[in-house]
């Protein structure tokens, strides 16, 4: 231990950057120019071996069971974080494991929306613009933050989806060398604040920390031994934290909720005028079936009104422009840009663009069909004239480095499909969202025939969030 601490003692206090060989460079991520590379442990150390906990993977009900039982399409997670959650690939891991693990799960879609040094403050916008769209299976989050920005993360996924979701402790960088011994905190999370509100919300807490720092001791390593430059993991650290969060997958004591409650399926009935019908209780409903020459398509009507009238909507993720003001080494303007907004009243579907009028903040909000709709500040809430868009300030990072001109664009669309169409030349199978994004309560579904031919539906599925509005 002695030798430990003299190591620790050693470690500079600076940040490195190093440049990787194009030989190690295997592939770039979709979301940063940041390389991924292949594990290399530290030399003369062993081979990380997880343990798992009797309770681990008590929040992973549904995962678990989507798991081991396969699917009708990919299991989809999706990350959300800072360049810690970069450096732990593009999925490569997921893709490679899951499979092996268990062999009803052949396909596996990863995907990430990451910031540098971004908090959990602003991954709220992200989640509500790109995860809930996507309905994802699992959800990963990886950064740091204040626990009430957590917590109100777990919150927006918890009303919306019935994800499961995973938050691992940060692992030992440079900066908590002064606490090695002392705490286990790090210099910007609070350890213990962080897992009590996983356990609050039944989020799956990885204790990536505690046994992070147990490899380092058990192998007389310093805390550089598993980083790439003052903080971020190396190769092989990030192999830990994939494993240890992997370590997870498993079947616990006892799951802390029942998945029938989260997602079920429904029967849909033959009515005598062609239609189907259906109630279900839920915020989404997706179909799977079948097409074929002779299908027939049919109209959506959820609650006894057209997509067109259910009030359910989504929004695109607001895209910054390509030409926006960038101000720092590596910025992207997605750092300074708002992460999210919130829709209000008398939605109607468009295209929305957003327009930097000065260099302090103030800009012009522009919908394709309202047309001009007020103007704001990035410092100050906004709600726009005609009620439709509300902007926090919270959700909107880096604003003082936004420069006049600078233009974001985002568009909202109902969330109920108009159509099914079970009409295929070819035939094969059918998977379609039918609706999403309604209220958490009970609700009727009708297909009615708008051309003829039968719809052969092999399953419908209902989706009820943990959290209601």
């Amino acid at each position: 231990m002695h030798r430990l601490f003299a190591l620790l003692a050693l470690a500079p206090a600076f940040a490195l950057h190093f440049s990787p060989s194009p030989a190690k460079a295997a592939e770039r991520s979709l979301v940063t120019d940041e390389p991924v590379f292949t594990k290399a442990k530290p030399e003369g150390a062993a081979e990380y071996v997880t343990k798992a906990a009797p309770s681990d993977g008590q929040h992973l009900a549904l995962t678990m069971q989507k798991l081991q039982q396969g699917m009708d399409r990919p299991f989809l997670i999706w990350a959300l974080g800072s360049s810690y959650t970069n450096m732990l690939g593009s999925g490569e891991f997921w893709q490679r494991e899951l499979p092996k693990r268990f062999p009803k799960t052949q396909e596996v879609e990863y995907r990430k929306m990451v910031g540098n040094a971004c908090p959990w403050q602003y991954l709220r916008g992200w989640a509500r613009h790109l995860v809930i769209p996507d309905q994802p299976d699992l959800v990963i989050t990886y950064t740091i933050g204040d626990p009430a920005d957590l917590e109100k993360l777990i919150i927006e996924l918890r009303r919306h989806t019935t994800a499961d979701i995973i938050v691992p402790s940060i692992h030992w960088r440079e900066r908590d060398i002064p606490l090695w011994g002392k705490s286990e905190n790090a210099v910007d999370q609070d350890v213990a604040a962080v897992r009590e509100v996983c356990r609050r919300h039944n989020v799956e807490f990885v204790e990536n920390r505690r046994d992070w720092e147990a490899y380092l001791i058990a192998n007389h390593l310093p805390v550089p031994a598993l980083l790439k430059d003052a903080v971020h993991q190396s190769d092989y650290g990030a192999h830990i934290i994939n494993s240890n969060i992997l370590a997870h997958f498993r079947a616990p004591e006892k799951f802390s909720y029942d998945p029938a409650g989260r997602e079920s399926p429904v029967q849909a009935e033959r009515q005598a005028d062609g239609s189907l019908s259906a109630t279900f209780n839920g915020t989404r409903l997706d179909l799977i079936g079948t097409t074929s020459p002779a299908g027939g398509t049919y109209r959506v009507f959820i609650d006894d009104k057209p997509a067109t009238e259910a009030g359910a909507w989504l929004m695109s993720y607001v895209q910054p422009d390509a030409k926006n003001a960038k101000e720092g080494k590596g910025a992207n303007p997605r750092d300074q840009s708002p992460h999210g907004v919130t829709l209000g009243q008398h939605i109607v579907p468009q295209s929305w663009e957003l327009v930097m009028i000065s260099d302090s903040g103030d800009y012009e909000l522009t919908g394709s069909v309202t047309g001009a709709d007020g103007k704001g500040n990035a410092f100050k809430p906004f709600t726009s004239t005609s009620g439709q868009i509300l902007i926090e300030p919270d959700l909107w990072r880096r604003a003082e480095r936004n420069r006049a001109g600078d233009r974001f664009t985002f568009e909202v669309k109902h969330a109920i499909a108009d159509e099914v169409s079970f009409a295929d030349n070819a035939g094969g199978r059918l998977v379609r969202r039918i609706a999403q994004m309604l209220a958490n309560g009970e609700h009727t579904l009708r297909l009615v025939p708008t051309s003829p031919g039968p719809a052969s539906i092999t399953s419908l599925k209902a989706s009820r969030p943990p959290l209601n509005h």
